[in-house]
């Protein structure tokens, strides 16, 4: 794996530092002072497992329930490894506690949330999800976010690795001629004679604790790894900063799949996105 150096960490930002420093520059920061929420006993294995036990998962044609998942990832080790990654919607399976994570904006307002973008545009990315994982486990590909989104992610238990690659290196990972947004390489066990461009490649390396919110900017590789048993919110954006991204990864995805009306994805970001320009001129 080719060397990784540090990500800024901050805390105390302003809403006009974070978007002038990082958001506005593509640059990932982790916040140290955004997730006190993650004590609540409603994050509690314990918690999670009494209230939510109903929730199933199959798994290499296995169905297991919550508890059973969660154990699993308690119980993870490098020969035995949980499956992973075990991701759940938060709006369908954990309603209740979607009132319990405050949003963060990286811009005046989230747009996939918002009335105005169709259903069938959001439905893919519009998510707040749950990450359970165990002992060493990895996420399964190097990648980019689906459609040039934003990712927020704030660790609720355990630690884990981000390794994060900028989106100037992107020939470096080889990307799938299909899905574009994911790579073949395994940047812990590189294969250097069919990926040789890889060890060019830089990453930024950040260990996200417990209570503390990792910003990746849309277009940015990366991928994981977890050190003991973990939970993590991880939560979708798009806003003005990459509205056009977003649009444009959209128009590339109906193009493939409905030629007819991919013309109309051009005239709707246009119009749309100057739309969502003059309603969050308006807001503080």
């Amino acid at each position: 794996m080719t060397n990784a150096f540090e990500i800024d960490r901050r805390e105390g930002l302003s809403k006009k530092e974070f978007y002038n420093s990082y958001v506005k520059k593509s640059l990932p920061v982790v916040l140290t002072d955004k997730g006190e929420w993650v004590s609540s006993d409603k994050f509690s294995t314990d918690y999670l497992k009494s209230h939510y036990n109903h929730l199933t998962r199959t798994v290499n044609g296995k169905s297991y329930s919550l508890s059973e998942i969660i154990e699993l990832c308690k119980k993870s080790t490098k020969e035995n490894k949980a499956p992973y990654p075990n991701i759940y919607d938060v709006k369908r399976d954990f309603p209740e506690l979607l009132n319990e994570i405050p949003e963060l904006l990286y811009g005046k307002s989230n747009r996939l949330q918002s009335k105005m973008l169709p259903k069938f545009i959001a439905k893919y990315t519009n998510k707040r999800e749950l990450f359970f994982g165990g002992k060493d486990c990895s996420f399964p590909t190097l990648h980019i976010d689906y459609l040039g989104v934003h990712t927020q992610l704030t660790q609720i238990i355990g630690d884990k690795d981000f390794y994060l690659y900028s989106p100037d290196q992107s020939a470096c990972f080889y990307p799938d001629k299909i899905r574009r947004n994911q790579s073949p390489v395994n940047i812990f066990e590189p294969d250097l004679e069919k990926y040789p461009l890889f060890k060019n490649a830089v990453a930024i390396k950040t260990t996200l604790k417990p209570g503390e919110t990792l910003f990746i900017p849309a277009g940015w590789w990366h991928t994981t790894y977890i050190h003991d048993f973990n939970l993590t919110y991880a939560i979708d954006h798009v806003n003005s900063f990459n509205w056009n991204f977003f649009m444009d990864e959209y128009y590339l995805s109906a193009k493939k799949n409905y030629p007819k009306l991919a013309s109309l994805v051009k005239v709707y970001k246009v119009i749309m996105g100057k739309i969502f320009n003059a309603k969050e001129a308006i807001l503080n």
